[in-house]
C-alpha cells in the first residue's frame, strides 16, 4: 500500500504487523496514495508469513 504523508497513521491502523519504507526519489516511479490519490511518500507493507506463524502458536 502506498500512502501520502497525511494518511500514514490511518493506513498503519489497517494493517497487521505493519512495516514502513520511505519511497526514494531515485526509484524514478510515481506512486499514488491509496486513500486520496495524492503523490505517495511511503510504502507500507506487512509480512503474511509472520501472521500465519503467530496464529499457529496462539
Amino acid at each position: 500500500m502506498f500512502v501520502c504523508s497525511n494518511h500514514v497513521k490511518d493506513a498503519l491502523s489497517l494493517m497487521f504487523v505493519p512495516h514502513i519504507k520511505v519511497i526514494s526519489e531515485e526509484e524514478n516511479v510515481t506512486f499514488r496514495c491509496h486513500l486520496c490519490k495524492n503523490s505517495a511518500k511511503y510504502k507500507l507493507f506487512h509480512f503474511a508469513h509472520y501472521r500465519r506463524t503467530n496464529q499457529k502458536v496462539i
